[in-house]
C-alpha cells in the first residue's frame, strides 16, 4: 500500500479510472488519497444522472446532493418518478391529497429552484425526465436505482400518478432558476395535448438554446407490431427521429388524440425525417402520416432517411404496390433535397428496389429528388428481371460490333450500357 501511495495523485486518478464502477465505494473508504482519486469517476458514475421518486425525503434530499461540494458539480441530469405511494386503503384519499398538495406547493418548487440554481452554476444545462413506470411490465435498472425507491416499495401496496403536475412544476422551476433544459425526456399516453403544448413552445422558444426531445411511447399490447417506440425531436438541426414506429397505429389513432396532436406540432417544425427500424405498414397508413400537417412538410421537409428496417411483410405484388405508394407520396414533397435507405434487414429485400442484394445504402440528392422519386415509383411497381434476362446474348454482342464498324465507339458503349 505504501508503494501505491507513493505514486503522484495524477497515476491514482488514472488507475482510479479502471477500477470497476462497484467497487469505486470501498476504494473512497480507503484513505484520504484514494478518495480523493476515486472521487471523479465515482461522482460520473453516482451522480450524473439523478433520479428520485416524488417523496418528501427524497425530494429534500436533492438538494443536499447538488449543494456537496465534491459530488455536487458532476449532477446534469434529474428525473423524476412519477409514482408516489398511497396508503394501503384503496378508498383512502388523504395520503393522495397530501402528495398533490405536495407537488403543487412552494415547498416543492422552492427545493427545485435550489437544484437547478446549483446545477447553472456548475453545468449551465440540464436533462429533465419524468418517468412513470408500468409496474406490471417489470422494473428496468434504472429505476431500482432511483433514490427512495426501495422505502417506497416498502411503504404502500397503492401508488398514484402525477406526471403533469410533476412536469409543470419542475420545468417551471428550471426556468425561473434561469436554468437552460437541454433536453426533455417523457413518456407518450400520460399527458393531455395542451399540457404539452404549453411546456414545448416555452422550451422551443427561439430565444431559448436549442431543445432535444425524447418522448417514450410505451404501448399495452405486447406483439410485434405494437411494441413501445421512440420519437426524438432535435431542435438544433430540425430532425425528426422515430424508432421503431407502427404507422398503422399511429393511421388508426383518434383524430384529436395526444399522440396525433403531438405529431402534427412536431412535424410542423420539421426538417429531417428519419424512419429506423419503423414499420411503414402500406401506402394508404404512409400518406395518413404525412397527412398529419402535410403543408408544412412540402414547404419545410428537406431530408428523408429510412433506416434498419424490413420494408415489407408481404410478398410479391403487394409489396411493391405498397413501396411504389410510398415512394410517390414522398414524389410530392417536392423541397426534398435528400432521400437515403439503409442498412435494410434482409440484404435479399433490396431486390424490392431493383438493386443488387450487396447494396448498403441507396441514396438521392440534388434539385430533382421528388423527379427521382417519382421515377423509382414506377420502377419498383414493376416486378424485377431475374438475372438470366439481364445478361448479354450473341445477339447483342452482334450487334454491338456492327455498331463499332459502322458508328464509332461510343455509341457501342451506349448500346451495351442500355442492354446492361
Amino acid at each position: 500500500m505504501a508503494n501505491l501511495l507513493s505514486l503522484p495523485i495524477e497515476i491514482l486518478c488514472q488507475i482510479a479510472q479502471h477500477v470497476p464502477t462497484g467497487d469505486l465505494k470501498n476504494m473512497r473508504l480507503v484513505c484520504k488519497s484514494l478518495h480523493n482519486a476515486a472521487n471523479r469517476p465515482f461522482g460520473l458514475a453516482y451522480f450524473t444522472d439523478r433520479r428520485h421518486v416524488l417523496s418528501m425525503s427524497s425530494i429534500k434530499a436533492l438538494p443536499e446532493i447538488v449543494t456537496h461540494s465534491g459530488l455536487g458539480p458532476y449532477v446534469s441530469s434529474v428525473t423524476m418518478i412519477a409514482l408516489s405511494p398511497l396508503s394501503q386503503d384503496p378508498y383512502d384519499s388523504s395520503q393522495m391529497s397530501l402528495l398533490e398538495a405536495f407537488v403543487n406547493s412552494r415547498r416543492y418548487m422552492r427545493l427545485m429552484k435550489q437544484v437547478f440554481d446549483k446545477i447553472l452554476k456548475y453545468q449551465r444545462s440540464v436533462h429533465i425526465g419524468i418517468s412513470e413506470p408500468d409496474l406490471g411490465q417489470g422494473l428496468g435498472w434504472k429505476l431500482q436505482q432511483a433514490f427512495g425507491w426501495d422505502d417506497m416499495m416498502t411503504a404502500a401496496l397503492n401508488y398514484d400518478h402525477c406526471h403533469m403536475e410533476t412536469l409543470d412544476n419542475t420545468l417551471l422551476a428550471a426556468i425561473r432558476a434561469n436554468c437552460h433544459v437541454r433536453s426533455l425526456e417523457l413518456s407518450m399516453h400520460h399527458y393531455k395535448f395542451k399540457t404539452l403544448q404549453e411546456a414545448l413552445e416555452d422550451l422551443l422558444n427561439p430565444t431559448r438554446p436549442p431543445l432535444k426531445l425524447t418522448i417514450h411511447c410505451v404501448r399495452k399490447r405486447t406483439r410485434e407490431l405494437h411494441s413501445p417506440y421512440t420519437i426524438t425531436y432535435d431542435q438544433s438541426n430540425g430532425s425528426l427521429k422515430l424508432t421503431g414506429c407502427d404507422v398503422y397505429e399511429l393511421a388508426r389513432a383518434k383524430a384529436g388524440s395526444t399522440i396525433k396532436l403531438t405529431f402534427a406540432f412536431l412535424l410542423s417544425q420539421t426538417t429531417k425525417l428519419i424512419l429506423e427500424d419503423c414499420h411503414l405498414c402500406s401506402a394508404e397508413r404512409f400518406r395518413a402520416f404525412l397527412e398529419l400537417d402535410a403543408n408544412a412538410l412540402r414547404k419545410n421537409l428537406t431530408s428523408v432517411r429510412m433506416q434498419h428496417f424490413r420494408p415489407c411483410r408481404s410478398p410479391g405484388a403487394d409489396a411493391r404496390r405498397h413501396w411504389s405508394g410510398i415512394l410517390e407520396s414522398l414524389s410530392e414533397l417536392h423541397g426534398l433535397k435528400y432521400f437515403v435507405i439503409e442498412g435494410l434487414n434482409r440484404p435479399r429485400d433490396w431486390k424490392l428496389f431493383h438493386l443488387p442484394i450487396t447494396t448498403e445504402k441507396h441514396e438521392i440528392s440534388g434539385d430533382d429528388v421528388a423527379n427521382q422519386l417519382e421515377a423509382m415509383a414506377t420502377l419498383v411497381a414493376t416486378e424485377p428481371q431475374s438475372h438470366a434476362s439481364n445478361a448479354i446474348t450473341s445477339a447483342d454482342i452482334d450487334a454491338i460490333d456492327a455498331l463499332i464498324d459502322s458508328n464509332g465507339g461510343m455509341q457501342a458503349l451506349f448500346a451495351l450500357n442500355t442492354n446492361i
